[in-house]
């Protein structure tokens, strides 16, 4: 099995839906991770540095530098075996494969808040700080087993329909929603986490075990219904002989990860993030026809029409799959140029609204260990998402057969509505909610490029498949109560407008005030 060839097909699968497979990664980056790693460090653009108070969330840090410090902390005077643990796990996330093996160690960052709070909780003794990072650790682990781990799958799935499928859609990411295995995938995949957890404090074993569960989620992308047992079974008999393949692999992909650096994340955001996910597909198709025969569950592989011959200009037929899904027919309302009526947009508007400051209140929440209503106003809502998403889909609209076109617009619309706010706000009412200071290419730390990709990025989506799926979902509601849902909101948000207008939600967490100059 030649490794050129594997690279060589992956590429021009990319090359052919290109745009689907970076807007697929995005997205579930952004759901996986919390945010979209650029530059190997936890940079975000919701992350803001808009905390005056102390923290031991460290963005420049690997994911197993903070927990390996967390660990230390929470268990020095527990126990100094523990200490000599952990002292040689972090030899795992220095040097130059560093970029590899943090990838591989990604998902142990869920235990971060269950370590803070027996942090705060036995060694400090803090009750009330520690209960608030328990709420936020139990809400993590849920995102982790629920959706993280899930995502994952349909991730996988995308790639594999990919393929030999042209006309592959987004929407595979939910593809284990869609045939509610949701239960089942996220057991067997959390004890895939647990027994990976324990295999790392041995190091080397670690290593194995990463590369032997390697085809798990893949064979669950295959089939939803295969039990642990012989899930795990699976990956260990594809992966007998193919650890050491896979390693070098990945190993023959370190001139990416550099690049990545070197490109300060936009070779990966528009590349090579999608270009890996292509390989891992092929690999497992290729393992998976080579060993076949010799498998000891193979009828378990039963989805025939992943493995075809040639390309079709078409999707994958999924009232064919062995879990039989009802595909819905398209209809004009989901179509990208839909005609959006005025109730659609204002629901539109909180809709976006609400997603933003609940997305930055619990993101501050699992990272700092704190509840912080986020933003100028008091009501759950962040207007600066809200106006944006609705500008994208008003003003850009004479773009939309033109995505990367659009796309462009959509990073200058927003990196306009992001910088006039924030100057607004430092000037008269001399306080910073964001600041993007140190980021790479910001300007005067109101906006910066990595929060314009993520934007422009995001607008697509919205754009092109969540606002014709949201409008499915409001037109289902009765028109007068939508009108009376609407006057609602309209009626709040003004009132918390004029009363936010002179006394804006601030304090730490939230605001730090203007440098004077």
């Amino acid at each position: 099995m030649e490794r050129k060839e594997i690279k060589k097909v992956a590429k021009k699968t990319l090359k052919r839906s290109y745009f689907r497979s970076i807007l697929v990664i995005f997205i579930a980056s952004i759901i996986i991770s919390g945010t979209y790693t650029m530059n190997s460090s936890v940079n975000t653009t919701q992350q803001k540095s808009t905390s005056n108070t102390e923290t031991t969330y460290n963005k420049n840090k690997s994911n197993y530098d903070v927990i390996n410090e967390t660990v230390k902390d929470a268990s020095k005077k527990k126990s100094g075996k523990l200490n000599k643990k952990v002292e040689k796990l972090e030899k795992k996330s220095n040097g130059v494969l560093a970029p590899i093996v943090n990838n591989m160690t990604k998902n142990k960052t869920v235990l971060v808040g269950f370590i803070n709070t027996y942090n705060l909780l036995v060694v400090k003794k803090s009750v009330s700080k520690g209960l608030i990072s328990l709420v936020a650790a139990i809400i993590s682990l849920l995102i982790f087993i629920f959706i993280r781990n899930i995502i994952i799958v349909g991730n996988n799935r995308f790639y594999l329909e990919d393929r030999k499928y042209k006309d592959t859609g987004i929407d595979k990411l939910l593809f284990p929603y869609k045939v509610r295995r949701t239960c089942h995938l996220a057991s067997v995949l959390f004890v895939k986490f647990i027994y990976e957890f324990l295999w790392d404090l041995t190091i080397i074993g670690g290593i194995i075990k990463y590369y032997e569960y390697y085809m798990i989620p893949y064979v669950l992308a295959e089939n939803p219904n295969i039990k642990r047992k012989e899930a795990f079974r699976l990956s260990k008999e594809l992966m007998k002989g193919y650890k050491w393949y896979a390693f070098k692999l990945d190993i023959s992909l370190i001139g990416w990860h550099i690049l990545t650096v070197l490109t300060f994340g936009l070779s990966a955001l528009f590349y090579s993030d999608a270009y890996f996910e292509h390989i891992k597909a092929e690999l497992y198709m290729r393992l998976r026809k080579e060993k076949y025969d010799s498998l000891t569950d193979k009828k378990l592989l039963n989805d025939k029409l992943l493995d075809i011959n040639k390309e079709k200009e078409a999707k994958y037929p999924m009232d064919k799959f062995s879990i039989p899904i009802k595909e819905k027919k398209k209809s004009k309302d989901k179509e990208y140029d839909t005609k959006y009526t005025i109730t659609t947009y204002i629901m539109f508007f909180f809709t976006f609204a609400f997603i933003g400051w609940f997305w930055e209140v619990l993101l501050h929440l699992i990272t700092e260990g704190v509840f912080v209503n986020r933003g100028t106003m008091f009501g759950p809502w962040l207007p600066i998402y809200g106006f944006g998403g609705l500008l994208i889909l008003l003003v850009l609209k004479p773009f939309k057969n033109k995505p990367v076109l659009f796309f462009i617009m959509a990073m200058v619309l927003a990196g306009i509505l992001e910088y006039s706010t924030a100057w607004y706000l430092e000037t008269f009412k001399g306080m910073k909610w964001w600041d993007y200071s140190g980021y790479f290419l910001n300007l005067h730390g109101r906006i910066c490029l990595e929060g314009l990709l993520v934007f422009g990025l995001g607008g697509s989506v919205v754009t092109y498949f969540v606002g014709p799926q949201l409008n499915e979902l409001y037109l289902k509601i009765a028109p007068k109560i939508r009108i009376i849902i609407c006057s609602i909101l309209v009626f709040f948000f003004g009132v918390d407008a004029i009363y936010s207008s002179q006394h804006p939600n601030t304090g730490n967490g939230v605001t730090k005030t203007v440098e004077a100059k």
